[in-house]
């Protein structure tokens, strides 16, 4: 029996059916599945006993969803996380040094409608 086989025939536990369904949701939520497939695969992956079991559900689909995306797009999204993170530590500098300072916290929610409203 080669090494291969050995792994299929591996049996998983919680862990792993987890990270299997994480992925499957990962995917239905990029579109690749519809409803009742997701359905149908979410059931057969809480079912699965070994490696081998969990193959066929992810036979078609591909191995890292979201990897179509391009790089431009996930550092965008990088920088304005980075942004709406310093903001409230600014906004608390504010209320600490400047009388009526507590007012910079009303720009948290503007700030985020900028930086991640509809385009």
């Amino acid at each position: 029996m080669d090494r291969v086989s050995e792994d299929e025939g591996v049996r998983i536990g919680t862990a792993e059916r987890e990270e299997a369904q994480a992925l499957l949701s990962r995917q239905f939520s990029e579109g690749r599945l519809n409803p009742d497939e997701f359905s149908e695969r979410s059931a057969a992956v809480a079912a699965a006993v070994t490696r081998a079991d969990l193959a066929p559900i992810f036979a078609d689909l591909p191995a890292k969803p979201g990897g179509d995306r391009t790089p431009d797009l996930v550092r965008a999204r990088d920088w304005r996380a980075i942004v709406m993170a310093l903001i409230p530590l600014v906004a608390l500098g504010f209320t600490i040094l400047v009388p009526h300072g507590w007012l910079a916290w009303l720009a948290l929610p503007v700030l985020g409608m900028l930086l991640y409203g509809r385009r």
